[in-house]
């Protein structure tokens, strides 16, 4: 098969950090052929494509899809979704067929029957999402009995870069930072300790094995055939590291708030705007304090 068209880069730049003024498209390509070359390792040699209904969620631009044009046209039914309309238009219109392209909304249900894939992949996806819990319990509804699932998640390979302290994995559990940051810089950031990740996600998957895959913890999950709701997987456990773990991360959002109000603070104090107004500041702070006499 041809080398498939890239997407222009405004689209190709929202699922990894491309340099306008490199080459994006070999770094694209590159970042695509690695998720590639990743998903198949944790699959193992047992694993094969064929007549396989397999679905990217949260496929942006096609980065990682791209890389299984070769399966779909061999007869593997391979679909992307995501929330964005610009990506997935250009997919459906550059990439199907042989791919299978559908946008959707923000929160669940997936326009997809019950049981209907065999395997899942959601990179850098559920690293971002406020309602992971919700989602899940979705990709479980369109797994079908024994389907396998690839998830990316954030903790103990780059949490610290987040959290500013080393990685504890007894005193965290799920955090969830930068709650109102814009898509443009990343979005909310969600990190999760591997126990807590077991024993929540472990209601709804058996965990296979898990690799460090950029920085991330890429794991390789297979479907349980249980009753999942997002109440049932986000009730606490017993284990005692619950409690813990929430308490931290009350003080590791509190911490990250006033990060983000000091480097705004400084971001505006070095404004053109901010200097020209001091003066009205320093005013209007004079005529505040006179009145208070």
């Amino acid at each position: 098969m041809s080398h498939p068209p890239f997407p222009p880069y405004q689209l190709a730049s929202r699922v990894c950090t491309l340099e306008r003024e490199s080459d994006y498209r070999e770094v694209y390509d590159r970042r695509g052929a690695e998720a590639r070359a990743a998903i198949v390792s944790l699959l193992g040699d047992e694993w094969s494509f064929d007549g396989k209904r397999v679905l990217d969620f949260g496929c942006g631009a096609g980065r990682t899809l791209r890389h299984f044009l070769g399966e779909a046209a061999d007869g593997a039914e391979i679909w992307g979704v995501d929330i964005d309309e610009p990506s997935i238009d250009w997919v459906s219109r550059n990439l199907c067929p042989p791919l299978h392209a559908s946008r959707s909304d923000s929160e669940p249900p997936l326009p997809f029957a019950d049981g209907h894939f065999d395997l899942i992949w959601a990179l850098s996806v559920f690293t971002h999402l406020l309602s992971p819990m919700r989602w899940l319990a979705e990709l479980h509804r369109v797994l079908a009995s024994g389907g396998l699932l690839i998830v990316s998640y954030m903790g103990r390979y780059n949490g610290e870069a987040f959290t500013h302290e080393p990685w504890d994995e007894d005193r965290t559990g799920l955090v969830i930072l930068r709650r109102q940051q814009g898509w443009e810089y990343g979005g909310p950031m969600v990190l999760m300790s591997d126990w807590w990740f077991d024993e929540h996600w472990g209601r709804a998957f058996v965990p296979v094995r898990r690799e460090p895959v950029h920085g991330q913890t890429w794991a390789l999950l297979r479907r349980r055939d249980a009753e999942v709701t997002e109440a049932r997987l986000q009730a606490p456990s017993d284990d005692p590291r619950e409690l813990a773990a929430l308490a931290h991360a009350l003080e590791l959002v509190q911490a990250d708030h006033e990060r983000t109000v000091a480097e705004l603070r400084a971001h505006y104090e070095r404004s053109r705007s901010w200097k020209v107004t001091r003066p009205l500041r320093a005013a209007a702070a004079s005529m505040r304090h006179r009145r208070a006499r």
